[in-house]
């Protein structure tokens, strides 16, 4: 037996509990006014589940207590989302040149700042009518779900993107719900029709340096069809049909059949444990499709759980704004990052090769 085993608690057992049931006098004395029989069957029972509250009960007190905090961090994210929208005004701004950013040398900064929000030092801090608004937007039928919310903080400030999918709705994503409802309340779809000119000048220097580069470094030019690969269903099912025997086609069917929902339980797997959790009544939305009611009743109860601790989730982010401490955050905004550097190369290499200066004056 290894040292770590020897330190391990020892756990209670159900012989142990009976033994200090039967020692116990007052339990003895309220026993006395049943059934003799029925009390042992209690004893019995109620010793098998003490075992169990005892053993792995105190494994789970720290997941209750930390449920609450569990929704006050969640909301903290929130905080974020917020003060992306306030972010990407500003860059409908700045790309149109009306206003300029000490912070911002090229359009490429607003994709780093995204990353640091919390830390942006040129966006206003989160205001308790920010706060305000934002529990509105969780509780209406606008409002994402937590997934979602998650994916799209990788994209707030793709410009070219949320433009298109503003002004298209065949675009290759959706305009940001957020951005809607927030625009509807505050005015701010004026920024939406702003002219790219920074933008289009950048992409104008940019060119002139890929043009040079393409010069230097020759590339055999890309051809769709001479590349085979494996995510290609069509291809790869006209394999399996060509060069396979009738067997493994059979086994190949039957595989994909037994595994035609793997990706729906996958999908369903979030929203269930949230509903699994919760702690209160949690009414079944309505929809023709039984895992898509599965899904708008957990994001609305889980929306519901942070719009009631958002307050508090912000009075814990002005503690950090009055006493000037940085937020935790994953990636700093750093000028040396790989990408960053080939936009600065690029736009100043564009410039000279432009015969201007090599300075981002433009």
């Amino acid at each position: 037996m290894s040292k770590k085993e020897n330190n391990k608690p020892k756990e209670i057992t159900e012989e142990e509990i009976k033994a200090e049931m039967l020692a116990n006098t007052a339990m003895q004395q309220y026993f006395k006014q049943f059934n003799a029989t029925s009390i042992n069957s209690f004893i019995d029972s109620y010793a098998r589940d003490k075992k169990w509250w005892i053993n792995f009960g105190k494994r789970n007190i720290n997941s209750k207590e930390n449920d609450s905090i569990k929704w006050v961090t969640k909301a903290a994210e929130h905080l974020a989302t917020i003060q992306q929208k306030k972010l990407f005004d500003m860059q409908c701004l700045w790309r149109a040149e009306k206003i300029t950013i000490p912070q911002v040398q090229f359009c490429y900064d607003f994709k780093l700042w995204e990353k640091d929000i919390l830390n942006c030092p040129f966006v206003e801090p989160v205001s308790e009518d920010d706060v305000e608004l934002y529990a509105q937007y969780l509780q209406s039928n606008d409002a994402i779900d937590d997934e979602d919310n998650m994916w799209s903080t990788n994209e707030w400030q793709d410009y070219d993107e949320i433009k298109e999918a503003y002004n298209n709705d065949d675009a290759d994503r959706n305009f940001p719900e957020w951005f809607e409802f927030y625009n509807s309340r505050r005015g701010t779809s004026t920024y939406m029709l702003l002219p790219d000119i920074r933008g289009e000048k950048e992409e104008f220097y940019m060119e002139i340096w890929r043009e040079e580069e393409r010069k230097k470094n020759p590339q055999p030019p890309y051809i769709p069809e001479n590349y085979l690969w494996y995510s290609d269903e069509e291809k790869r099912e006209w394999f399996i049909k060509t060069f396979e025997t009738k067997e493994i086609q059979e086994y190949y069917a039957a595989y994909e059949w037994s595994e035609r929902n793997a990706g729906l339980k996958e999908d369903l797997q979030y929203y269930l444990n949230t509903l699994y959790e919760a702690d209160e009544p949690v009414p079944m939305s309505a929809d023709i499709d039984w895992a898509e009611a599965i899904k708008k009743t957990a994001v609305k109860y889980n929306n519901k759980k942070i719009a009631e601790v958002l307050p508090q989730a912000w009075e814990q982010y002005m503690i950090n704004i009055q006493m000037n401490i940085a937020f935790d955050s994953r990636y700093r905004f750093n000028t040396d990052n790989g990408i960053r550097k080939m936009y600065e190369t690029g736009i100043l290499l564009g410039r000279k090769l432009n015969g201007e200066e090599e300075n981002f004056n433009f």
